[in-house]
């Protein structure tokens, strides 16, 4: 387990996207636009400027067999973007129809739909409309009763996860007659028409839900919530085991292998959980066993070296535990800010990669 590949850019990463074979990333810089960058050599060289947003880029996907973008904003828009014989990227306004900013956006499996969470207390639900020919949605409503901050697709290309600030992680179906195929019974149920509820669960704590994420098989939905828990429920077996971290809120989680769950945020380590038994334990803070990157023994600190120290850590929002004067109070980890973003890859079971706060995109290997 340890880091593949790092970039630092100059500036905060607040979403990220690789295409399929990693040879290109978006990244969204903060603000209105998304910068899509070239692997060189060892480099990342920009390309693409991407700017049909009026305010913050909230969330960004990339499809990997149809090569198509989907990106989505505090302005409450999202475009699904295509790339032309050119090489130029073509934006596609989506006919979102809410009221209020887009959170988060998820091509579908199949990649013929994708969902577009909102606080506008729903899920849009969007594919394309061949009569209009543009992209169309429907609205996710019941039983959601606040701003939804996070998606995720089940394999079957139907059911939906979502949770948000009304405390409760959801799985609910998304099926569009015309578009989907009529999903094998499982145990979330046989009959599915569309906003269908199949499961209800809620944080230990009564924390927003920040992460969710489902099993590779589909049989379990993880999520993570600002109560600093991990929770697993497995409808099958009417199982649903929390696990309580001993630092900071996790923001984001990715589920790669049947038997490894990865959630970070902002502790600013990613965490691997494996499963032990019926419950998860951590056995891993990817990064913090780099020697390179680790502080010198703390030293007794005094003068201008100790009032840099607390400086920085305002400024940067670092832990007083985690360093020392004489590094300048650098984390004993990659990255040195929150983790904003954490994805699977989707060719392998073994890597996931990172964005945060701190500029720094990482890619890492998590097998044992």
């Amino acid at each position: 387990m340890g880091v593949l590949d790092e970039y630092n850019f100059p500036f905060c990463v607040t979403a990220h996207a690789f295409n399929h074979d990693k040879t290109q990333v978006a990244v969204c810089p903060n603000s209105n636009e998304v910068h899509i960058y070239q692997r060189s050599g060892t480099q990342w060289a920009l390309g693409h400027v991407l700017a049909e947003h009026d305010l913050r880029v909230t969330s960004i996907d990339w499809a990997p067999r149809t090569n198509r973008l989907v990106t989505c904003s505090q302005d409450k828009n999202a475009y699904v973007w295509t790339q032309d014989a050119t090489g130029t990227w073509r934006p596609t306004l989506v006919h979102l129809r809410i009221q209020r900013a887009a959170t988060q956006a998820k091509w579908s499996p199949l990649e013929n739909k994708f969902a577009v969470a909102s606080g506008d207390k729903c899920v849009a639900v969007c594919y394309f409309g061949e009569d209009n020919d543009w992209w169309v949605s429907k609205h996710i409503k019941r039983p959601i009763a606040s701003t939804v901050l996070c998606v995720a697709w089940h394999p079957n290309n139907v059911l939906l996860a979502c949770g948000g600030a009304d405390m409760k992680a959801r799985v609910l179906s998304a099926y569009i007659k015309g578009v989907d195929e009529k999903p094998v019974a499982s145990a979330w149920g046989e009959r599915l028409p569309f906003n269908t509820l199949c499961g209800e669960f809620a944080a230990p704590s009564g924390g927003w839900i920040h992460g969710v994420a489902f099993s590779p098989d589909g049989e379990s939905v993880a999520f993570v919530s600002h109560d600093s828990s991990l929770t697993v429920a497995t409808p099958a077996s009417g199982e649903v085991v929390s696990v309580r971290a001993s630092g900071l809120p996790f923001v984001t989680l990715a589920w790669p292998a049947a038997d490894t769950i990865v959630a970070a945020g902002y502790d600013c380590s990613p965490m691997v959980y494996t499963r032990d038994g019926a419950s998860w334990r951590l056995v891993k803070r990817l990064g913090e066993d780099d020697r390179s990157r680790r502080s010198a023994t703390a030293s007794p600190s005094s003068g201008n070296s100790a009032f840099n120290l607390f400086r920085q850590m305002d400024s940067r929002n670092q832990p007083a535990r985690t360093g020392s004067a004489a590094d300048g109070g650098s984390l004993r980890s990659v990255h040195q800010n929150t983790i904003t973003e954490l994805h699977r890859d989707p060719t392998t079971d073994a890597d996931v990669s990172t964005s945060g706060l701190d500029g720094k995109l990482v890619q890492w290997s998590i097998r044992a």
